[in-house]
């Protein structure tokens, strides 16, 4: 009788663990996942797994990222910055630079194992969370939105992310 208990205590914390993998708490919200997926370099190279969540009227949305590998801090620096100048241009980089800049200082480097957290909340204001910790918060509406759109360009009819970088051709979670 005591092996039953212990293992239907085990399949309960398996099972409890899978549903709260699928809802993040944002700002008093709970927000279900849409997506996820794996974002790759050279098809093989892994970096991330992403999780896409959003509230269900779409006002808030966070991109979960859980590292693969070890980034420097000015690796998460230069990637950002250039991604960003490749989608909204050079003068958006120079209109921006305040927030580039406050973001560039939150960031600390990853190894895998490590997480970020990218939330845009019902405002418009978007926060980078590390650790379950605020990191920035980014005031801007317009850049907030900029900045999520280097993870997610936008969603598709049924709310699932049109992720904008390389995934990885097969993600098994």
């Amino acid at each position: 009788m005591m092996r039953v208990s212990v293992v239907f205590a085990f399949v309960l914390a398996m099972l409890w663990s899978l549903a709260e993998a699928q809802v993040l708490s944002y700002q008093n919200q709970e927000l279900p996942i849409r997506d996820r997926t794996r974002a790759c370099y050279l098809v093989f190279v892994k970096l991330y797994d992403a999780a896409y969540f959003r509230s269900n009227d779409g006002e808030a949305r966070c991109v979960k990222l859980d590292y693969l590998r070890d980034f420097s801090r000015d690796e998460l620096v230069e990637a950002t910055e250039k991604i960003f100048r490749n989608l909204h241009g050079e003068d958006a980089v120079e209109q921006f630079s305040g927030e580039l800049s406050k973001l560039a200082r939150a960031y600390q480097p990853v190894s895998p194992g490590n997480s970020y957290k990218y939330c845009v909340g019902d405002s418009g204001a978007g926060e980078m969370i590390r650790d379950g910790r605020v990191v920035v918060r980014l005031d801007s509406a317009n850049f907030s939105e900029r900045l999520m759109n280097i993870w997610v360009i936008g969603e598709e009819s049924d709310g699932k992310p049109r992720w904008n970088f390389s995934r990885c051709p097969t993600t098994v979670f």
